[in-house]
Parts: C-alpha cells; sequence; structure tokens
C-alpha cells in the first residue's frame, strides 16, 4: 500500500462518492432534516413557545383547599400539647412576675414606715393613726364611712384587675385551660 499526504485525504472526503444503496448522507441522516448552524455573532430567531399541554389547563380542583385546611388541622392537633405547656409556663411565669412586682412595692411601702418610725415624731404619728393615742386636752372624732363607698372602692379595684386583661388573654386561657391568677395584692 503507498503512503497518502494530508491532501489527498482531505480530497478524498469531499469527493467521496454516493451510492443509492444508503450513501453518506443517508447513513447520518438526510440534508434537508438538519438545519444550518447559526454564524457568530448573529441573533437566532426567538423559539416559539410550545402550546400549553392539555394537563396544564385542568383546574387545581376543590381537592386542594381540603387538603390545606386537612393539613392545619393535623399540625394543630400535633402542636397542641406543646403550645398548651408552653401557654401556661409563659402564664406562671406572668403571674411570678406580678407577685415579684408587688413584694417589691410593698417592701418599698415597709421600709420607708421602719425609716419613719425611727424618729420621735414617725412614732408619734404612727401611734396617734394606728392606735388612736391622744395627748391631754384633745378630742377625737371617729368618721366612718358609709357601705356605698367602701362598695365603690371594690368596684374600682376589680375593673382595674380586669382591665388588666386582654380579650386575646381571655380567649387564650380558655383555649389552653389556665384559670385566671388569682388576685396579686399583697397588702396585710
Amino acid at each position: 500500500m503507498g503512503r497518502t499526504t494530508s491532501t489527498q485525504r482531505g480530497a478524498s472526503r469531499r469527493t467521496r462518492p454516493t451510492t443509492a444503496s444508503g450513501g453518506g448522507a443517508a447513513r447520518r441522516g438526510s440534508s434537508t432534516a438538519r438545519k444550518p448552524a447559526a454564524k457568530r455573532g448573529t441573533k437566532a430567531a426567538p423559539r416559539k413557545a410550545a402550546p400549553p399541554r392539555r394537563a396544564d389547563l385542568r383546574p387545581a380542583g376543590p381537592w386542594l383547599p381540603v387538603a390545606i385546611v386537612a393539613l392545619v388541622v393535623v399540625m394543630g392537633w400535633a402542636l397542641y400539647p406543646a403550645l398548651k405547656l408552653e401557654y401556661q409556663a409563659s402564664r406562671r411565669a406572668a403571674t411570678k412576675e406580678q407577685q415579684y412586682q408587688a413584694l417589691r412595692a410593698r417592701q418599698a411601702t415597709l421600709t420607708a414606715e421602719v425609716a419613719a418610725l425611727q424618729t420621735p415624731e414617725g412614732v408619734e404619728k404612727a401611734a396617734r393613726q394606728k392606735l388612736g393615742f391622744t395627748k391631754k386636752g384633745e378630742n377625737v372624732y371617729v368618721v366612718i364611712p358609709d357601705g356605698s363607698a367602701a362598695a365603690s372602692g371594690s368596684a374600682a379595684a376589680s375593673i382595674a384587675g380586669a382591665a388588666a386583661t386582654s380579650i386575646v388573654q381571655d380567649v387564650l386561657d380558655m383555649v389552653f385551660g389556665v384559670s385566671a391568677p388569682a388576685s396579686t395584692s399583697l397588702a396585710p
């Protein structure tokens, strides 16, 4: 066999004969099926969007909202015990915080009374107000309030206590089974 040069090989590729039984173009597919490659730097023609499939046109159906509601109900049912414990703990903490603040206020009041009782004027004032002591020649008049004044004072206290809780908190107390805390008043 003889040697072939690169120019001979290129020429043989270009001039390859086609046969009727399925030559070069028939083996690779017909030349009409191939699209010419786009040149660099030129914009390709925009492709038309494929028409939507029939399944895409079908509405979601009524099962989707039902499935979402069912999922929310199942999540609520699963999380209820943990949420209940968390809410009860936060309510207990809030109650303890209110009691602590009431005790701090009472401590401040008692500290002020102790400081006042350490002076002779404070002792005399306490003896006159709390024990009813008088000096010689003084007359003491005691004014007793009627029942309506005392009732209005307790009504004002209950209104102030009711305003401290909100409607949302009352509903959450009912949902999570938390009883309303007792009065945090620690006055003697």
